[in-house]
């Protein structure tokens, strides 16, 4: 037929983040690929817009930590243009009575702003960061990981078993730790953790960020994890 677009092997419909990534992925394979979208920009989420004259920004993702560093090596995005503004800080947390919160991600700045509201919070905060960042790690291993089909064959029982020896590596305290993340409420792991309502609120917003539950929502905990799990430029826990 006159004027007909040639045939492609794959159609994705949506160029959003999720929807480009499929198509880099399955162009790079050597597949033609179609992508289709039906406003007049892509990006879905991760989209950056003026949203005032002079002024542009994300207007879906606030930030960026969970984009895998292989899919930005796989796909060249850093060559195509893809710059990650380092975030200076970390959460600002103003209170009722005029003073204020900010959890640096240096550790040290981090500890002298929470021994402000609590000496004991801020003994306590190291231990608290090492163990989520380290069930952290074992959760961005497994999120780079299919998950195994419990009724398929052989090769999937191997898969499993290699996730469950993850876990099985960590020494007993943490496997309770990593039981607890995913399974306790924000706000009552938090509250076996420190005394400060501000630091909790810190952190207890984490867990909810997204969710639309209460703090005391029975497994919102993991999302503490979830956040943790990110990184940039290999740089755990960091955002953009």
């Amino acid at each position: 037929m006159s004027g007909a677009r040639p045939e492609s092997d794959v159609v994705v419909i949506g160029a959003g983040h999720n929807g480009l990534t499929c198509a880099g992925y399955l162009a790079r394979a050597g597949l033609s690929v179609r992508v289709v979208e039906r406003r007049h920009v892509v990006g879905g989420a991760a989209l950056t817009e003026e949203f005032h004259p002079g002024f542009r920004n994300s207007v879906y993702s606030y930030v960026v930590s969970l984009l895998d560093p292989d899919i930005i090596a796989d796909l060249e995005l850093r060559r195509h243009g893809l710059e990650i503004l380092d975030r200076p800080a970390g959460s600002f947390a103003p209170q009722p009575d005029g003073r204020y919160l900010l959890v640096s991600r240096d550790r040290a700045t981090a500890q002298r702003e929470i021994a402000k509201f609590s000496t004991r919070d801020a003994e306590r905060y190291a231990a608290f960061d090492d163990l989520v960042v380290e069930v952290a790690e074992v959760f961005r291993a497994l999120a780079r990981e299919a998950p195994p089909n419990l009724g398929g064959g052989f090769g999937d029982l191997l898969t499993a078993l290699k996730s469950a020896n993850r876990v099985r590596k960590l020494p007993p305290s943490r496997q309770k730790a990593l039981a607890k993340l995913m399974t306790m409420s924000i706000g009552d792991y938090l509250d076996q953790w420190f005394e400060s309502d501000a630091l909790k609120g810190v952190f207890g917003f984490e867990g909810i960020m997204g969710n639309m539950v209460s703090p005391y929502h029975a497994g919102s905990a993991y999302v503490l994890v979830h956040h943790a799990f990110g990184q940039i430029d290999g740089r755990t826990a960091a955002w953009g």
